[in-house]
């Protein structure tokens, strides 16, 4: 009996072990990714528990992002009309045709991406995130390029004013503005940088990852919703600048899925840190250019 009672007694120790491996995985999963307490998951295995973990760890909004991304779509088209699309087949610099094409890459990117992991498509998404390996520093060149034509650009156009007649500025004070007109620009790219290298190197550690592609992904609606607001109030939006909305409203994203994590007692370190940095760079952006040091 007691052989019987030994035998019994560890197969019931055996199913409560693999009820507490199941039920610690989720748990552990931000913890340890790939490891489910110390059980390694592999390929689609490993996948299919991270969305699990995904679906019943309360981040249903990140599960569908993609849904979110698809209004990029129309936001662009609307806010580059004027400046690229009505005038598409006039004569312009290559570097415009370059830049467009790699950001257009890069937004459907950012589209598929949620869309291969919501239906389970480990591989294509694996693949598609090692292509952003080589567009990332072509879109980062491009955009570089970009401010230098423009940068040199305006000094052309205020020099020939200058020499005219019509403006009387001299080179310092050039310089200044021009440099102030770039500022936003950089500090996008400055931006991008830091989130998306942060991204890749949190690459495997999908709650990190996920947020910081989230804060990469946001800053497409600089450029966009800047054209958007320009093309219908103008500079100023009532009080403020038109580029100060778009702060705002990255903020409040920012801001609302950091509570959104702390109600769910999830991890707001790296909300925190893209919220800081958005904020830093802001307050950079309104005090330093178009002072002698930015010049």
């Amino acid at each position: 009996m007691k052989y019987f009672d030994l035998i019994f007694g560890l197969a019931s120790y055996s199913r409560n072990l693999k009820k507490n491996i199941t039920c610690h995985a989720t748990v552990s999963l931000t913890k340890s990714p790939g490891y489910f307490d110390g059980i390694e998951l592999r390929g689609k295995k490993r996948f299919q528990s991270k969305l699990t973990a995904m679906k019943m760890g309360g981040i249903k909004f990140y599960y569908n992002l993609g849904y979110w991304f698809l209004l990029f779509i129309p936001l662009v088209f609307f806010g580059f009309y004027p400046t690229y699309f009505a005038i598409i087949l006039r004569p312009m610099p290559s570097i415009v045709h370059v830049h467009f094409t790699l950001m257009t890459i890069w937004v459907l990117m950012v589209i598929v991406q949620p869309f291969l992991i919501k239906f389970k498509q480990i591989k294509w998404h694996r693949r598609v995130g090692k292509l952003s390996y080589a567009i990332a520093p072509l879109v980062i060149i491009s955009v570089y390029l970009m401010m230098r034509k423009k940068y040199y650009t305006e000094i052309s156009s205020f020099r020939e004013l200058v020499s005219n007649g019509r403006q009387h500025y001299s080179n310092n004070q050039i310089m200044q503005q021009v440099s102030a007109d770039i500022s936003i620009t950089a500090v996008y790219l400055l931006w991008f940088i830091l989130f998306y290298s942060m991204a890749v190197i949190n690459r495997r550690k999908t709650h990190a990852h996920s947020r910081y592609m989230l804060a990469t992904t946001l800053l497409l609606l600089g450029p966009t919703l800047d054209r958007i607001t320009y093309n219908i109030f103008g500079e100023n939006i009532f009080f403020m600048p038109g580029e100060a909305l778009t702060y705002l409203i990255i903020d409040l994203v920012l801001a609302a899925l950091l509570i959104r994590d702390y109600q769910s007692k999830r991890s707001v370190k790296v909300l925190a840190i893209c919220l800081i940095v958005f904020v830093t760079g802001q307050v950079l952006y309104f005090t330093v250019p178009g002072s002698d040091a930015w010049a």
